[in-house]
């Protein structure tokens, strides 16, 4: 039985940032930024609806942030507190690691009302810094709950094969 392909090589030499394993039904929507501040963003390309539009996207920002005023558990409490005036409700936080980054990923959901239509969308956000650069990376991806366990191993495989340096 053959092996199907699930991810490709993504790179983006002008933000000195590729993934090894993005998944292959999402591609990139807008890109700005130079090495030091910028963001990346992608979705699904296939729709949910009209109205809420890509299954899943997935929003990248680097930011510099010199080493002595990064503290990591305050900047992920930090994304934590954003994303709860959003009403995103954090369900489950982890730890990890990319290379030799400490990496933290928390899960999340809310309902969502857009035009009179209800719709539940979890969340997983990942956050990271890394040495040598000097860069934050906040990493967020939103999708329709339907599809939320079909694309949540391929998303947190992505978030992990970053490389950011």
């Amino acid at each position: 039985m053959p092996l199907e392909k699930t991810t490709y090589f993504y790179e983006k030499p002008e933000s000195n940032i590729s993934i090894t394993k993005m998944p292959i039904w999402f591609e990139e929507t807008s890109a700005e930024g130079d090495p030091e501040n910028g963001y990346i963003s992608w979705e699904t390309v296939n729709q949910y609806d009209e109205i809420w539009g890509a299954m899943a996207k997935i929003d990248l920002q680097y930011s510099k942030l010199e080493r002595f005023k990064f503290f990591h558990p305050k900047e992920v409490q930090k994304t934590i507190e954003q994303f709860n005036a959003i009403n995103i409700t954090v369900s489950k936080k982890e730890n990890d690691w990319i290379n030799t980054h400490e990496l933290t990923i928390w899960y999340g959901k809310r309902n969502k009302l857009i035009r009179k239509r209800f719709y539940r969308e979890n969340s997983i956000h990942a956050i990271f810094y890394c040495d040598m650069s000097e860069r934050l990376f906040s990493i967020h991806a939103s999708l329709i709950e339907e599809h939320y366990e079909g694309f949540k191993p391929y998303i947190i495989n992505a978030f992990k094969s970053i490389n950011c340096h």
